[in-house]
């Protein structure tokens, strides 16, 4: 048996410099447990996690939080409003139960279960993580050569309590404020749309000198086919262990499109080294080229003054498109040239957890669904003895086209301290963490985006 208490203060500062906005807070604790059971001498053994968590506010029931007392305030007000991403209201959920089988060269867990791969992962920064249900297995072979295969058919996201058929892209009135399905995007009855989940397969390599590299295909099912790459060399023979990683993705709509036509490429290069024995450093840079097509627009689809495509009530645009940035322009002779070219990441989109290697504390190019280019800056200190970690970081994103311009920066800081002195292994005791993010996006008011954003979060843990 093993598990974790958290306890998390999330304050989101959204009312600043005259902006009309409502601040907003939660605090809330949470329980989880984590048991598993080996067959004997077996290969095979089962295991579940459970979660339990309630805010302070006394406000434990989501629908509660669209009026007073417990939200739903508008401005200009001192109240609060939740931070319903903690979320701040109940979680009770079963997220892990699986059968597994495990020797030193295959791998299989079969049931409900947390996974970790670079565009469905657990995205772990909040009460509990992102869980899903399906199969997944991984071979071992000689030389560094690895193979996984996985098909996960439904999802429980870091702020639900039960497993759905529905993706962060494709849901409507998301538990946790996720923006959910574009607005652009009909489906009668309003309440989302369904998909099968999706696939994935992997190959990697990892070399015994510094080398490894690994391919991902995705097939999310009706959205999109999603193909990475990335690798990384480390200079093992030097003291400062200087590397290089590379990334790279094409992305492409699917079936019946769920989310319009999707045509996305990303590449991307990071370098950093240590410093010193505590300090490290590293560079990213992360760009997404934009597309562009001229059509007679759809019947029941607008196009701004400000360049920002739309659909009415019970129509749907044909693109996907990104947030608050230039996505359109009404042509003289009647057509309209929609900009498009951002990633789809039906698992993380909103949550940047995503791989590229640009994305910050509070949000990342996929989250913002559209073409650009991003660069950051980090820095990270680790104490002798591994008890204090801070990074810092800075980071800018060009979302502007020819149609207007859109940036965007974010400055972050991620302390954490850790009262027993941590192991190999999974770390048991005490440990605080404090992370800040402050996101400005200049030029995005026009385009119906917030220009300023402060984020604290603060979180006790306590593992056992």
């Amino acid at each position: 048996m093993r598990g974790y208490l958290r306890v998390y203060d999330f304050t989101r500062l959204n009312a600043i410099k005259g902006v009309k906005a409502v601040n907003q807070q939660s605090i809330e604790p949470g329980l989880s447990l984590h048991a598993d059971y080996r067959f004997g001498s077996s290969p095979f053994s089962a295991g579940a996690s459970y979660l339990y968590a309630t805010p302070f506010n006394g406000c434990p029931n989501p629908a509660t939080h669209l009026q007073p007392p417990c939200g739903g305030y508008k401005p200009p007000t001192t109240s609060l409003n939740p931070d319903d991403t903690l979320p701040g209201y109940a979680l009770n959920t079963l997220y892990e139960a699986y059968v597994q089988y495990k020797d030193p060269h295959l791998y299989a867990k079969v049931g409900d279960q947390v996974i970790n791969t670079p565009w469905a992962n657990a995205s772990d920064s909040r009460l509990k993580p992102v869980a899903f249900q399906g199969a997944d297995v991984a071979y071992t072979a000689g030389g560094g050569v690895s193979l996984e295969l996985m098909d996960m058919t439904r999802f429980e996201s870091r702020t639900n309590s039960a497993f759905d058929d529905k993706t962060l892209l494709t849901a409507v009135n998301n538990l946790g404020s996720n923006p959910g399905l574009p607005a652009y995007r009909y489906f009668p009855g309003g309440h989302g749309v369904s998909n099968g989940g999706f696939q994935y397969g992997r190959v990697g390599f990892a070399g015994q000198h510094g080398l490894t590299t690994n391919l991902h295909l995705y097939h999310f099912d009706d959205i999109a086919s999603l193909t990475w790459l990335d690798a990384r060399y480390t200079d093992q023979g030097q003291k400062s262990k200087p590397y290089l990683a590379l990334q790279a993705g094409r992305e492409t709509s699917t079936g019946s499109a769920l989310l319009g036509q999707i045509d996305a490429f990303a590449f991307g290069a990071q370098v950093g080294a240590n410093v010193t024995k505590t300090i490290t450093l590293a560079l990213g840079y992360d760009q997404i080229p934009q597309h562009s097509a001229t059509v007679t627009p759809p019947a029941g689809t607008t196009c701004s003054a400000a360049h920002v495509a739309g659909a009415k009530a019970g129509f749907s645009l044909p693109y996907f498109i990104g947030s608050n940035a230039p996505s359109c322009i009404a042509n003289a002779n009647g057509t309209t040239t929609y900009l498009y070219g951002g990633f789809a990441s039906p698992y993380t989109d909103s949550y940047a957890t995503d791989p590229l290697f640009t994305t910050s504390i509070s949000q990342g190019m996929a989250d913002r669904r559209a073409a650009g280019n991003g660069v950051k800056l980090s820095a990270g200190y680790t104490s002798p003895d591994k008890r204090l970690v801070f990074v810092t970081s800075r980071a800018y994103y060009d979302y502007g086209n020819r149609l207007g311009q859109q940036q965007t920066s974010e400055f972050d800081a991620d302390l954490q301290y850790f009262a027993n002195k941590p192991r190999p292994g999974a770390y048991k005791g005490l440990l605080f963490r404090y992370r800040y993010a402050d996101r400005e996006q200049a030029n995005t008011a026009q385009y119906g985006g917030a220009p300023y954003f402060k984020y604290n979060r603060a979180q006790l843990e306590y593992d056992f």
